[in-house]
């Protein structure tokens, strides 16, 4: 999950739109047990238009999850995402719902895991991830005003995002595998060295 904002456009019924910025920022304290430092990440999020909030908390970047004082995941999903429900924490109706598992999809060629929440006041979040990265590549909310979806643009960079951090996954799953290969290698050849001298 990099550090970074990202901005994601949402059109709306009638030709209205809102917009979802989402900003995780690192720094660094002293651990007051260990009294090393520590890094620590900052997920803060600010949504305008229908159900807006502002929302900020501390992450832990590897699962996703808050790092303490509340239960579900934030805008971010973990990465590899499983094929199960998590709980999801929604700041304008400070509620955490379970965010289910509806099955695989596709979106720009990508395989994705589709999940889905229902917020109390009956509003829908469906999301579509990356299934190796867990970058979320395509949303709709579906409001009693309508369904607001992901604009196209925002949709095709969250694809070339996803894209480019797979294919980085790709590159470094070739390179350990030729590593092991030239270990073995190298193994081997010493055995034959080794057997040579006695």
């Amino acid at each position: 999950m990099p550090t970074g904002t990202y901005a994601m456009t949402f059109d709306g019924p009638d030709g209205e739109h809102f917009t979802r910025t989402t900003t995780l920022e690192k720094s660094t304290a002293t651990d007051p047990t260990t009294g090393k430092d520590k890094d620590i990440y900052t997920l803060s999020t600010e949504q305008t238009g229908p159900n807006a909030f502002t929302d900020s908390f501390q992450i832990n970047r590897t699962t996703a999850f808050p790092e303490k004082e509340r239960q579900g995941l934030g805008a971010y999903l973990p990465y590899r995402p499983e094929r199960r429900s998590y709980p999801y924490f929604e700041p304008g109706a400070q509620a955490t719902v379970p965010l289910d598992y509806l099955g695989p999809g596709s979106v720009g060629g990508l395989d994705t895991y589709q999940y889905r929440a229902t917020l109390p006041d009956g509003t829908q979040r469906t999301v579509n991830a990356e299934r190796r990265t867990g970058t979320l590549i395509d949303e709709t909310w579906s409001l009693p005003s309508g369904v607001w979806a992901l604009d196209d643009a925002s949709k095709s960079a969250a694809v070339d995002r996803a894209r480019s951090e797979t294919t980085w996954l790709r590159a470094l799953q070739i390179m350990a595998l030729l590593t092991r290969f030239v270990a073995a290698i190298a193994i081997v050849w010493a055995l034959v060295l080794l057997a040579r001298r006695r």
